[in-house]
């Protein structure tokens, strides 16, 4: 293997490990409450992937977590997800 591959591989792992340290973000308060709140009666779709880092449509709506003002979530396309209440922002992914 030459040093050039060796470097694409390093930045893949790494890139990799980022990615996953990144959807951690949440508190486990906040983890588990999305978790158990119980889906929606009309299921959300959006034809787009659901990304980290990028803003939900604003057709999809956002529900407070309560008591924890700096998180939010939906239930888009049968994912839930956490986000940035004022942006919008999809922070994290639930499995």
């Amino acid at each position: 293997m030459n040093l050039k591959m060796v470097g694409i591989a390093s930045a893949v792992v790494i890139a990799s490990s980022g990615a996953f340290a990144q959807s951690a973000v949440a508190p486990e308060k906040v983890i588990t409450f999305v978790q158990k709140a119980p889906a929606p009666t009309t299921r959300v779709v959006v034809k787009d992937k659901i990304v980290v880092g990028q803003p939900l449509p604003e057709t999809v709506v956002v529900t407070p977590i309560p008591d924890d003002p700096d998180y939010a979530y939906a239930i888009v396309n049968d994912e839930r997800v956490i986000v940035e209440p004022s942006s919008r922002k999809v922070i994290q992914l639930i499995q």
